[in-house]
């Protein structure tokens, strides 16, 4: 199969960020022919490598740095939160200069070419509160503004976070009160609820 082909396959079946093994069930080809073709478009400029085994398709041109962020810690469930969503909803005024995400898998961090990645770890009981959102032809998970404040407030309230408590931007968030109580009460952390009581945010 020559690049052009490929490239017109990638471009065909919408392959935005992908696996070898999606491209492998796509072409049929064999794992080597396969991890080589791949690694040629790369070398062209077309795809970027973000791990092994994930690539980005860059010839699409609109690929968010968002999407990427499920892929590098699969299987496990990963979504954006923290800063990157705090700010994406508008709740805090500073935009970080890395996606910030939380997942059940352990903590990582990614330097790719399409952007710095910091991924937390949450339990499995705490991975929920995110929704699946647009960009472009694309989509991703990103937590709800209550998930992601509580997201960033237990992860820098936990011993040796490298995080910080959330800043407020305003005279107050702007938050919904009731789903943040209900929510605060699921994650079932005494400091958390110690925190968000001294703060008057409850």
């Amino acid at each position: 199969m020559t690049s052009a082909e490929i490239i017109e396959l990638i471009g065909k079946h919408g392959l935005r960020v992908f696996t070898t093994a999606d491209f492998l069930t796509l072409t049929g080809m064999a794992p080597d022919a396969a991890t080589h073709a791949l690694g040629r478009l790369a070398a062209r400029d077309l795809l970027a490598r973000l791990k092994k085994g994930i690539w980005v398709n860059k010839f699409g041109g609109d690929v968010h740095p968002y999407e990427a962020l499920p892929y590098l810690r699969a299987p496990w469930p990963a979504y954006v939160s923290l800063y990157s969503a705090l700010a994406d909803h508008g709740i805090v005024a500073e935009v970080p200069h890395a996606v910030y995400g939380v997942s059940s898998a352990l903590p990582k961090r990614y330097a790719t070419l399409i952007g710095e990645f910091h991924i937390h770890h949450l339990p499995p009981r705490l991975m929920w509160g995110y929704e699946a959102r647009s960009s472009g032809r694309g989509s991703y998970p990103m937590a709800e503004p209550e998930k992601a404040f509580l997201d960033l407030a237990y992860l820098a309230l936990t011993p040796r976070s490298p995080l910080e408590l959330p800043r407020k931007r305003g005279r107050k968030w702007n938050l919904d009160k009731d789903k943040l109580q209900s929510y605060a009460k699921r994650f079932g952390y005494k400091p958390l609820s110690a925190w968000l009581d001294s703060e008057g945010i409850l």
